[in-house]
C-alpha cells in the first residue's frame, strides 16, 4: 500500500535522479570558447542594432504619416466650413437674387476662360497692320466674325463676354482690311 510518505520518498528519488541525468549531460558537452561567445554576442549585438534602426525609421514614417492626416484633417475642416458657409437662402426674393448672382458668376467665369482676350494686357500688344493670324496667336479665336458692308473693312472680329459678372458684355472689336488690321476696340475701354 502506497502511503503519502511513500509518495515523498518516491518523489524526492525522481528529483534527485533527474539532478544526476541532467549534471551528467552537462559534463558531457564541450566547453564552450571565449571567442565563440565573442561571436555569438557580436552576431546578437548586430541584429539588435539592426531593429533599432528599424524600429527608428517606424517611429519617423509614422510620425510623417501623422502630420499628413493632421493636414489632410484640417484641410477637410476647411471644406466643410467653407461649404456650410454658402447657404442658399430660404426667402424666395433672396434665393432668386442669389441664384441670379449666381449665373451672372457662372456664366462669367465661363466669358474669361474663352481664351487670351480677356485679359486687359492682352490687348495691351494689339497695334495696326498686324495679320488675322497674328491677332488669333495674340487674342484667340473670336466669338464671332462678320463681313462688312464698308469697302474699306473686310471682315470683323467680335470678342463679346460678360467679364465682370454685372449683367451687360463687354465687347472688343477688330477691323482688318486685305487681312491686316486697320482698327480695334478693347473690351477694357482702351
Amino acid at each position: 500500500m502506497i502511503t503519502s510518505s511513500n509518495n515523498k520518498l518516491i518523489m524526492k528519488i525522481s528529483l534527485f535522479a533527474t539532478f544526476l541525468g541532467a549534471s551528467i549531460i552537462l559534463q558531457g558537452q564541450e566547453s564552450v570558447s571565449n571567442a565563440d561567445l565573442s561571436r555569438k554576442l557580436d552576431l546578437i549585438l548586430g541584429k539588435i542594432n539592426g531593429l533599432e534602426e528599424r524600429v527608428s525609421k517606424l517611429e519617423n514614417d509614422n510620425s510623417e504619416v501623422k502630420k499628413e492626416i493632421q493636414a489632410v484633417q484640417k484641410t477637410a475642416n476647411e471644406a466643410k466650413t467653407a461649404s456650410q458657409v454658402v447657404a442658399i437662402p430660404q426667402d424666395v426674393e433672396e434665393k432668386k437674387s442669389f441664384m441670379s448672382r449666381l449665373r451672372l458668376e457662372l456664366k462669367s467665369e465661363d466669358d474669361k476662360a474663352a481664351g487670351a482676350w480677356t485679359k486687359e494686357q492682352t490687348w495691351g500688344g494689339m497695334r495696326r497692320n498686324l495679320t488675322m493670324f497674328k491677332v488669333r496667336k495674340l487674342l484667340g479665336n473670336p466669338t464671332r466674325m462678320t463681313l462688312s458692308l464698308d469697302p474699306r473693312i473686310d471682315r470683323v472680329y467680335h470678342y463679346e463676354g460678360d467679364l465682370d459678372a454685372d449683367g451687360t458684355e463687354e465687347v472688343g472689336r477688330v477691323s482688318f482690311f486685305r487681312d491686316r488690321v486697320i482698327s480695334f476696340s478693347s473690351p477694357f475701354g482702351g
